[in-house]
């Protein structure tokens, strides 16, 4: 008995010592999750577009903003938290210049919580909950205006060997210019009344610098199905010379009762692609073409076809489209982050899929010039900010009559990140 009672008293007066250090350790790993493996981000941009009509009007809007974003490190490398603020506002913005997608309809500012996530990890496997980012594919940010689009999802990420995957329930989406999340069927264009999320999945293996390939499918019910898939293969023939081979098929289709246009409605859409990359120049040529039953539809993201350009995607109704193009990066001649591409792209052929009457042969040019303030000369503060020009000409032609749109784009970005003290 009294042996047994001393037990009792050594084994409470460990624990009593023993609590503190418990208590530290605990202090230890909330500081960590919270502040030192934690990263605050601002990112600052500024977005001038200015666009030409054939006839009035134009649209033009020089909108500020940015994000501001905190993501804290793991918990006990399990848990980890975000949230991402956004806002774009007026700098110059006439109210009959409406259209750029810049700001909301009426050339109004917002603000919006675009991300507030919780994310849970187990070694590769990771399952994040709520407002986040999604690029997969189809569903994308397609971050080319003020705010890039964002979704509310719960969805599981990881690695399975060489295969990455993603899969899950896409609940709503904020578009580039929403302050507000909307349903995936009413962002299809679904008739008001008619609410659904989506089922999506995706798959990717491998890298650019050998052999990538990539599967996509999303499910929105009684709305719209889309699978996507693409392979690209690189060859290295050389010293610093290299060809580039790629192809993509995207099928898609109304499913269910067909609430989106009250009728059942497929299209497809396949496309070609090589790259000749010689050092710090590179040429390529381009071949796409869109099923003749309907345009391709892409509600959730940027058009990811080979012919998307500044001003047209070219995946209208049985549209077919070339596309000559060239890039170099001036490294090469000592202007470490100065890049210039310019492309043409030719498409014709495009229909009405309700009527069969024949749509405008369209030619666009694209310039893009981009600048990281990257060289040695410059101090480390000012080495974030990235400068970019965009230049579009879109003729159209119908029936010998020729109509023109241009395009300017000035954008800034400079974004600073603020780590833990312990980073």
């Amino acid at each position: 008995m009294r042996f047994s009672l001393a037990v009792a008293l050594s084994a409470l007066v460990q624990s009593a010592f023993a609590l503190p250090a418990l208590a530290q350790d605990v202090g230890a790993e909330l500081k960590r999750f919270v502040h030192d493996d934690a990263v605050a981000t601002i990112h600052v941009r500024s977005y001038f577009l200015d666009r030409t009509n054939p006839q009035p009007p134009n649209n033009a809007a020089w909108a500020g903003g940015g994000w501001v974003g905190y993501e804290s490190g793991w918990l006990l490398n399990t848990l980890q938290i975000g949230a991402v603020g956004y806002t774009s506002q007026p700098l110059w913005a006439p109210p009959g210049t409406d259209g750029t997608l810049l700001l909301k309809p009426g050339q109004y500012g917002f603000f919006v919580l675009g991300q507030a996530y919780g994310s849970l990890k187990a070694g590769e496997q990771m399952f994040t909950g709520y407002r986040q980012l999604i690029d997969e594919l189809e569903v994308n940010p397609h971050d080319n205006r003020m705010v890039p689009n964002t979704f509310e999802a719960y969805a599981l990420r990881g690695k399975l060997g060489e295969v990455r995957y993603f899969t899950g329930y896409v609940a709503s989406m904020k578009p580039r210019d929403y302050s507000t999340f909307i349903n995936m069927a009413e962002r299809a264009g679904a008739p008001n009344n008619v609410t659904s999320g989506m089922w999506l999945g995706s798959v990717k293996y491998g890298s650019l610098d050998d052999l990538r390939l990539r599967a996509s499918t999303y499910h929105v019910p009684d709305i719209l199905t889309s699978s996507y898939g693409d392979a690209v293969w690189t060859i290295p023939m050389f010293k610093e010379f290299k060809v580039q081979v790629g192809s993509n098929v995207m099928v898609q289709g109304s499913n269910g009762l067909n609430l989106l246009t009250g009728n059942a409605f497929s299209t497809w859409s396949a496309g070609g692609k090589a790259d000749i990359v010689w050092g710090s120049a590179g040429l390529s040529a381009t071949y796409t073409q869109t099923g003749s039953a309907a345009a391709y539809r892409t509600p959730y993201g940027q058009w990811i076809g080979y012919t998307a350009q500044i001003i047209r995607d070219f995946d209208r109704a049985n549209e077919r489209a070339f596309q000559v193009g060239a890039a170099y990066n001036f490294t090469g001649l000592n202007l470490p982050g100065l890049f210039f591409a310019a492309s043409g792209t030719f498409g014709s052929g495009a229909i009405n899929s309700t009527t069969g009457a024949r749509l405008s042969d369209n030619t666009e040019y694209d310039l893009d010039l981009l600048y990281q303030f990257r060289a040695n000369i410059f101090p480390d503060w000012l080495k974030p900010l990235q400068l970019r020009a965009r230049a579009a000409y879109l003729d159209q032609t119908l029936n010998g009559a020729t109509t023109t749109i241009t395009e300017y784009r000035l954008i800034m970005n400079y974004e600073v990140k603020f780590p833990g003290f312990s980073r």
